[in-house]
């Protein structure tokens, strides 16, 4: 359900908003799973977690200004105020994926399933939600398409069978998700939903670099220009939203600063796996999992301690 809320929130905030914005707007996941980590798998966050989140939400300000004022000649933004309507569904979509994660790492770590067993029931879970809920909802509810319906659903299928264009593109869109999701729950389960949303936020590079490729060296209907004066203020969120990433995961320390440096020494050396879940208890290491995608190699760890020392706090 999730996904699903998640997908549709930033579909519809993709139709106001550049898709290299949409792109970047994705990387407030990072602050939505720090905070829901902290709320439901109680870690604890330290000083150097709640700076990257600032400068985080610092670059999310400056791309969304940019968004919202920046010249719309050759963009599918019709004014300012769809624009600011298309960030703030970017942002709820961003915050029910968040919620997705933290399901997803406590499934994965608390209840040892595994990444494609997690996939499947997702998978199914959401072909009935679409197949039996939402899709014939909007094929009865009034509108403008074929037979005054407001998403006819068997005009649909049969553009799609119709077309080998487009009936091979939809194959391709699924496979696609389909080895993304598979993939993106290896690397929930070897490390943690956080370390997901680190390479997640390094797709806006290349959406943005195929934007501008597409609109200079195809044609000005597709992609987006590149405005001297906004762009530059995109970048600099850009590289800001990135800066906050890397310094939430201890890749970009903050030592000059007397209470990060402070915490860098108190934190947990070893990336933390797991911790207690609300109605949970560790009591054994049998809770460890191994990568995903390494067969027999050793238990991994996750994001802010190691599983044994947490143990060892618990029983003690």
């Amino acid at each position: 359900m999730c996904d699903v809320v998640g997908s549709t929130l930033q579909g519809i905030g993709l139709v106001y908003i550049d898709a290299s914005v949409w792109q970047m707007l994705r990387g407030s996941i990072i602050v939505f799973v720090g905070i829901l980590s902290k709320i439901f798998l109680r870690r604890r966050l330290w000083c150097f977690h709640w700076t990257g989140m600032m400068v985080t939400v610092f670059g999310l300000c400056l791309v969304g200004v940019a968004s919202v004022f920046k010249p719309t000649t050759e963009s599918l933004i019709t004014s300012p105020a769809k624009a600011a309507l298309g960030l703030l569904l970017v942002l709820l979509g961003s915050l029910a994926t968040a919620s997705q994660m933290i399901v997803e790492e406590i499934f994965l770590k608390k209840h040892g399933f595994h990444a494609m067993h997690v996939v499947g029931m997702e998978g199914f879970f959401g072909m009935f939600v679409m197949g039996f809920i939402i899709l014939p909802s909007i094929h009865h509810i009034p509108g403008h398409d074929l037979n005054g319906s407001f998403e006819n659903q068997l005009d649909a299928l049969y553009q799609t069978f119709q077309d080998p264009v487009l009936l091979s593109t939809t194959i391709l869109l699924v496979l696609s998700i389909a080895f993304f999701n598979y993939f993106g729950l290896a690397v929930t389960g070897s490390l943690s939903a956080v370390h997901r949303t680190l390479l997640d936020a390094l797709r806006a590079v290349f959406v943005w670099c195929s934007s501008l490729f597409l609109f200079y060296a195809v044609s000005h209907r597709f992609g987006e220009p590149f405005d001297p004066a906004w762009g530059l203020i995109e970048i600099d969120g850009f590289c800001m939203l990135v800066m906050g990433t890397l310094i939430f995961n201890k890749i970009l320390r903050l030592d000059w600063i007397p209470c990060c440096g402070d915490s860098y020494n108190s934190a947990p050396a070893i990336p933390e796996e797991s911790v207690e879940v609300p109605g949970d208890s560790v009591t054994d290491d049998s809770s460890e999992k191994k990568p995903l995608l390494a067969g027999d190699a050793a238990a991994h760890s996750g994001t802010f301690g190691s599983v044994n020392d947490q143990v060892t706090s618990i029983q003690a």
